[in-house]
């Protein structure tokens, strides 16, 4: 341990323990705007350097054990960019997935504590944008893609979740602090998932929900249960990964070869029978929306049991799986814009 040198009365020397800084691995993620002092104990912020909400900063350390204060890295601070913010700030994501936060002034302790084994019974929700946009168009991605800056939701489907099973298996370890936070208004604020760069470009394209946040949702909700070995990447690269099977199969060139136009839910089944094996589209429910005069296919969700990697063959995974009723029987492959 460090030792703190001290003259007492300029006679002899002592030696006492010094608080012990205590080495921190992965990422800071602000929930707020909160200062970064340079020194915490005399409140000196050179630059007014503040954090941003939802913006992971590298993780260095915490003042002492059980400390008040996160030591952090603000890239291009002046004098240091080592600063300390208070631990109410924001939440400590470690890359083994798990999250941990100070001490909050009214006591409480915000910690996604995981155990377990990986989910082998799991369901893949996929999404038609331009659908689900013809009844929210108020939010940012259908913005988006309504001004046409997303014309590759037109080209394939999009990521709405992978969702351990039964469908009561969620918010696993996660406090009730962060699940009040839970709600589409307040997303931004919730822990951000430890993904690599990589894949979060990726995931930005294939989910376009993730401008309002939904990766945050996704991952608070289903992922924490998923209980990969890699976390939140594994949890979103699996996902990724199942998306482009299917978007690169038969189902894809069937809903991009008729936008438009309208397709049964016995033509999915087919295509999913025909990229992936006879029996698989009775795994496959379908879901519709209205938008007062059309019937819209909306989602397809994806029956699946056994342990997901990146080399899983979707066919096994889904033929493993309970059949399920068909659902939506038939609806239009809506275009991009409001109808």
């Amino acid at each position: 341990m460090r030792l703190l040198t001290v003259l007492i009365a300029g006679s002899f020397m002592v030696t006492t323990p010094a608080a012990a800084f205590k080495k921190l691995d992965g990422y800071f993620i602000a929930f707020e705007t909160c200062e970064a002092y340079h020194s915490k104990n005399r409140l000196t912020n050179p630059g007014d350097i503040t954090t941003s909400p939802s913006v992971a900063y590298k993780m260095l350390g915490l003042n002492k054990e059980g400390g008040d204060y996160f030591q952090v890295q603000m890239d291009d601070a002046p004098v240091s960019n080592a600063r300390w913010v208070s631990t109410d700030c924001g939440v400590h994501v470690v890359e083994a997935d798990t999250r941990t936060r100070g001490t909050g002034s009214d006591g409480s302790n915000d910690v996604i504590e995981q155990e377990g084994t990986e989910s082998v019974d799991n369901l893949l929700t996929l999404s038609w944008q331009p659908a689900y946009c013809e009844i929210r168009p108020g939010k940012k991605e259908c913005r988006d893609l309504n001004d046409g800056l997303l014309p590759h939701t037109t080209r394939q489907l999009s990521i709405h979740g992978l969702w351990p099973q039964p469908k009561d298996n969620i918010y696993c370890g996660v406090p009730a602090t962060i699940i009040d936070l839970d709600k589409p208004d307040t997303w931004d604020r919730l822990p951000a998932p430890a993904i690599d760069t990589e894949t979060a470009d990726a995931l930005r394209a294939a989910m376009p929900g993730y401008a309002s946040f939904l990766h945050h949702h996704e991952w608070i909700k289903h992922g924490t249960c998923f209980l990969g070995e890699d976390g939140a990447d594994e949890y979103y690269d699996d996902t990724l990964y199942l998306t482009e099977l299917v978007n690169q199969s038969a189902v894809g060139d069937l809903f991009f070869n008729n936008v438009g136009a309208e397709i049964t839910g016995a033509e999915i089944r087919a295509a999913f029978d025909a990229s992936f094996g006879q029996g698989t589209g009775d795994r496959v429910l379908i879901k519709c929306t209205n938008d007062g005069s059309r019937t819209l296919i909306n989602e397809i969700w994806l029956g699946m049991k056994g342990k997901i990697t990146r080399e899983s063959d979707l066919g096994e995974l889904m033929l493993a799986a309970d059949t399920v009723a068909m659902g939506c029987s038939r609806g239009t492959v809506d275009m991009t814009g409001l109808q």
